[in-house]
């Protein structure tokens, strides 16, 4: 059993009951952590406070990180810039809203959103508000910049490009969503010319950047249950690209490895997820939904391994390093070390944020975490 929460589209209506679990801390007995070896050693670099943190499972916020500052926000708003050498505040701005979705950035710029559908668009330099822009319903998943728009997606099916430099509206896409969804969106991927978004009903799409309209489809899981529960196969997995394939997996559905040209299918095995994927030039790692961690061969999905020794203690998505280390934070704050090639434990660390909801951001051999403590962390590898 799945411990997702589950969201009624019509009438706006929230279904509260979780099949196994919500909150902070599973309901679901979590395994037992053995004691690992560290043979890949990892230790926090700095630690700092970030502010108050979201309890809501379907709000996951994690950093946004460049080569010189960490960006973080908080539930309330608080956007504040750390050195990512050493975590000492650059700037702080209290912008004073609901923030369910961020932080996102580009090169400039940093964007958040909010639990009413109002998208901020803000200055790395100073912290300052440069504009906002509303949308029509709240949006959970961080916004995604591509070259001169913005990408907004809202939980009542509805997909936004907004002009980077004025927040004017410059498309809008809209999809059907099922009257029983996972209370999840995965983040928009911006690729060249066009925007991939996976969707409510299991299907990707890929969209074309200038003026919305659909290049391909193509649909990860069907939904030919008996039941409702049955029925939903969500795609709310970060999609991932490693050219000149697509990667996407969905919710009682499949992962698969997708033609970037033609949107069709070269391979696909069943696995459930809304955790997550990582894809190296030879594999591709998977976090299901009853936490354990999978690795696939990239050239034809075969498995090579799974990792079953952290069954519910609500991994994040994996991440994975050139080296050769798979990582998955989990609810108690620790970050797993797995090796690629067999799945074994090779080291653990306790970040000290709280339990890390939002992926792990990798930037070398840095790993940066963002916890429901309102903490943020840099762990060396």
């Amino acid at each position: 059993m799945s411990r997702v929460r589950f969201e009624v589209t019509a009438g706006v209506l929230l279904l509260a009951a979780v099949i196994a679990g919500c909150g902070n801390a599973p309901k679901a007995k979590p395994n037992e952590l053995t004691r690992v070896e560290n043979v890949k050693p990892a230790s926090v670099r700095w630690s700092a406070n970030v502010g108050k943190s979201s309890t809501r499972d379907a709000v996951k916020l994690s950093p946004f990180v460049t080569d010189e500052f960490l960006y973080a926000v908080d539930r309330n708003g608080k956007l504040t810039a750390f050195d990512v050498l050493a975590g000492k505040s650059s700037w702080t701005t209290d912008l004073n809203k609901n923030v369910t979705a961020g932080v996102s950035g580009d090169g400039e710029n940093l964007f958040v959103a909010t639990a009413n559908g109002e998208v901020l668009a803000i200055s790395q330099v100073h912290g300052g508000v440069l504009w906002s822009s509303n949308v029509s319903s709240e949006v959970i998943a961080a916004p995604v910049a591509g070259s001169d728009y913005v990408v907004v997606r809202s939980i009542d099916g509805k997909v936004y490009a907004l002009e980077k430099s004025t927040g004017e509206r410059r498309w809008i896409y809209n999809y059907s969503v099922p009257a029983l969804s996972v209370h999840g969106n995965g983040r928009p991927l911006v690729v060249a010319d066009g925007v991939l978004v996976g969707l409510d009903n299991g299907e990707l799409v890929a969209l074309r950047a200038a003026d919305g309209q659909v290049f391909w489809e193509i649909s990860l899981g069907d939904s030919s249950g008996r039941s409702e529960v049955e029925k939903l196969n969500d795609l709310d997995a970060d999609i991932q690209i490693f050219e000149p394939y697509i990667y996407a997996v969905n919710y009682q559905g499949r992962l698969a490895q997708v033609d970037a040209s033609q949107g069709r299918a070269v391979w696909s095995t069943d696995v459930s997820s809304v955790a997550g994927l990582a894809v190296t030039a030879t594999q591709v790692f998977v976090t299901d939904e009853l936490d354990t961690v999978w690795a696939f061969r990239r050239n034809d999905g075969e498995l090579m391994w799974k990792q079953e020794g952290l069954g519910n203690r609500r991994l994040t998505g994996p991440v994975a390093t050139e080296s050769g280390t798979v990582l998955v934070g989990d609810y108690e704050g620790y970050l797993h070390l797995l090796a690629a090639e067999d799945g074994s434990m090779i080291g653990r660390v306790k970040s000290g944020v709280g339990a890390i909801a939002g992926r792990p951001v990798l930037r070398g051999e840095t790993l940066f975490v963002q916890g429901r403590a309102g903490k943020v962390a840099a762990v060396q590898l």
